[in-house]
């Protein structure tokens, strides 16, 4: 009696500590990842100084590229059609390390892009509370075709998703720059709105069937925050974005890479920051 009586003991112990190791972890890495990044201090709206120099980018980057030992950040340029498009990135040393110039003539998508890159990376909460402060000029209403964005952009894997933080846009021969871009340019279907960084943002979801990717051509979901008062500086609360999107069913996967965006869809025009940076607070 007194045998079976330990044995079961024994075994019921055994049998716990097998529960806890087959049980899948629990995600405690919330902001465990830390990123080099600017001065979360410095008031990006004062930052107006036209920046010089830099290195020109003028093909496709063939996806991301490393800009210099001394820069946490990586590029993208992705261009269909047009001549003479290129991205010039002004130095890790000026302009809050991520600036950037970006022009283009007459391509049926152009893409430029600089920022965080993670490849495969973790969950978003693994990097805590994201930040990006910009100040820029640009060219005037419709310089970019029928569709353009200015903001954050990015991929998630597992799912695939596209998404967009859109700060402003270089309008269409329909509509004003200056007001918000409608849902006729995202061509998703609004999930809700929430208010941030002074201003309230409509969220759009869509989908793109046998389009181009970061995995190559592949059907995959589109997340948008339209910011409905445009604004060409200040900063961006990312990860508010994130959060909210998650709290209406939008979840993203594992990060591809949260950088600034410009793309336009055509048109001759150009994109010039006197500051970007991104930090982590």
């Amino acid at each position: 009696m007194k045998k079976h009586f330990i044995f079961n003991v024994f075994m019921l112990v055994v049998v716990f500590f097998f529960l806890i190791a087959c049980k899948e972890p629990e995600d405690s890495s919330e902001g465990s990842i830390t990123l080099q990044g600017g001065d979360a201090n410095i008031n990006p709206t004062t930052q107006t100084t036209q920046l010089t120099g830099g290195t020109t980018f003028t093909s496709n980057s063939g996806g991301n590229k490393s800009l210099a030992a001394n820069s946490p950040y990586g590029y993208e340029m992705w261009t269909q059609g047009g001549n003479a498009n290129k991205l010039t990135w002004y130095g890790a040393n000026q302009g809050g390390g991520a600036a950037f110039k970006a022009e283009w003539n007459n391509p049926n998508d152009f893409l430029g892009r600089i920022g965080y890159y993670f490849g495969n990376g973790s969950k978003y909460a693994s990097y805590g509370n994201l930040y990006c402060g910009f100040n820029y000029t640009r060219s005037g209403r419709s310089t970019a075709g029928g569709y353009s964005y200015i903001g954050i952009y990015g991929w998630s894997r597992n799912p695939l998703i596209e998404y967009y933080i859109v700060e402003d846009w270089f309008g269409n021969q329909w509509q004003s720059d200056t007001g918000p871009m409608g849902a006729g340019t995202t061509q998703g279907t609004v999930q809700g709105n929430f208010t941030v960084d002074g201003s309230n943002y409509i969220i759009y979801k869509s989908t793109r069937t046998n389009a181009p990717s970061i995995d190559g051509t592949k059907t995959f979901t589109q997340y948008f925050s339209v910011r409905q008062s445009p604004r060409k500086s200040g900063t961006i609360s990312i990860t508010e974005h994130f959060k909210k999107w998650e709290a209406l069913g939008m979840k993203l996967g594992n990060m591809y890479e949260v950088k600034f965006l410009v793309e336009a869809g055509g048109g001759t025009g150009w994109f010039d920051a006197s500051y970007l940076t991104f930090y982590q607070k």
